[in-house]
């Protein structure tokens, strides 16, 4: 009996020695925090441009629902109306504007239908006059070009003319004075031939001149004739706007007579904008209409119902809150110091308390600041007073293959993230 209490002891103290070996072991090969808990995207559910009492709700706390199941309805019979309101309104507007399309039709049988033709007239003449308007400024500029051009040439050919003729009286006097020398025989036969030469080229230069001088005269004449072909395309304008002051007169007296119709298109017109203004409005109203059953914007479970049948409710105001487990991760809050140790994709074992089960994955993201930069009493250390205290690091977990009945945010989890 004296050696059962010393078995007990040593029993205790080898216990405490593994318990004390497997706690330091597994914080050497994980970095370990108790400090986090389930997350998921919730979503707040309200009216989006509605107000009134809820008169229906279709889902309870905790119900999963899917994507588009209706939610809760509010009392839409202010909507009804309105939609019942316009549509009557839209109905009266449309056939008043039947009534004076019809009046239309008949008013423009009534009148002669010479107005139409003339219009028609005036307005192919006057593309007719504007076609014959840039014709007549392409003549003229070509005129212009064609006479600028044959007087430029005709000068320089009088020029050329008056060259030729001074240097051929040179080479003529020269070739005499050689003439009279060779034939004494002063000077060579090769001397005499030469300057005979130049004789006879400065005549079939003169000769060139000439010819050259008749032709810039007839290109002169030629330029000049084109004219006549402005002085045609002008009589054909002043015809043309004879015509049209002609056919005017004629329209304006018909003016009065299309008053009527100018005041019917008017009143078609306004009552169009009328028409479209309602109808605008009506597709407005219907649309609101339409939002009084406010359904489900994504699949998920009832995470909060914020309001009972019979509360009223204007957009912003929460009704619902759903949480999509799609979106499930873990957020843990690891010491500073142990930071550096945690990277994206290291492993992690995960038990959730939720459930009482463990779980794998991988770190997905490691926050860049601390939790308590954002906290709305920041730290203030500038009068000196300062305590060291540790700060944390949010890390982002994805974990596999966790059921949805273990998906509870806000649920405190246990993290082994492997070094």
């Amino acid at each position: 009996m004296k050696k059962l209490p010393s078995l007990l002891g040593i029993l205790l103290i080898g216990a405490l020695t593994l318990w004390l070996a497997r706690y330091f072991f597994l914080r050497q090969i994980y970095v370990i925090t108790d400090n986090a808990f389930q997350m998921a995207d919730v979503v707040t559910v309200s009216t989006e441009d509605v107000s009134g009492q809820i008169i229906a709700m279709y889902a309870k706390e905790y119900d999963y629902v899917k994507k588009g199941d209706l939610l809760f309805k509010v009392d839409d019979s202010v909507y009804r109306k309105s939609c019942e309101e316009l549509k009557e309104r839209l109905s009266a507007l449309k056939s008043s504007k039947e009534r004076l399309l019809k009046r239309l039709e008949r008013v423009k049988e009534q009148l002669p239908l010479k107005v139409e033709v003339v219009r028609a007239k005036l307005r192919a003449l006057q593309e007719k006059l504007n076609q014959l308007k840039k014709q007549r400024e392409i003549a003229q500029v070509n005129y212009e070009t064609s006479v600028r051009k044959a007087e430029s040439s005709l000068k320089a050919a009088k020029e050329a003319v008056e060259s030729a003729r001074t240097f051929l009286r040179t080479a003529e006097d020269r070739y005499k004075k050689y003439y009279r020398l060779y034939g004494k025989r002063v000077i060579s036969k090769e001397q005499f031939e030469e300057v005979e030469n130049l004789y006879k080229k400065a005549k079939a230069d003169y000769a060139a001149a000439l010819s050259r001088l008749k032709v810039a005269e007839e290109d002169l004449k030629l330029a000049n004739s084109t004219s006549l072909r402005v002085e045609i395309i002008d009589r054909q304008i002043k015809e043309l706007e004879s015509e049209m002051r002609a056919l005017r007169e004629n329209l304006r007296i018909s003016q009065a007579d299309l008053k009527r119709i100018a005041e019917l298109k008017k009143s078609i017109e306004q009552l169009s904008g009328e028409i479209r203004a309602t109808e605008k409005a009506r597709e407005k109203a219907e649309v609101l209409l339409s939002h009084t059953e406010v359904r489900a914007p994504l699949s998920g479970f009832i995470a909060k119902k914020w309001r009972e049948k019979g509360d009223f409710v204007s957009p912003g105001l929460p009704v619902y809150s759903i949480y999509d487990p799609s979106t499930f991760y873990v957020l843990a809050w690891v010491d500073e110091d142990k930071a550096p140790a945690v990277k994206v994709g290291s492993p992690v074992k995960a038990f959730l308390e939720a459930c009482g089960k463990e779980f794998r994955g991988k770190v997905s993201a490691v926050g860049v600041s601390a939790g308590s930069i954002f906290s709305l009493i920041p730290r203030d250390t500038s009068q000196g007073e300062y305590t060291r205290v540790t700060q944390r690091v949010p890390v982002k977990i994805l974990l596999r293959d966790v059921p949805k009945v273990c998906i509870k945010p806000g649920t405190n989890v246990t993290v082994y993230i492997k070094r």
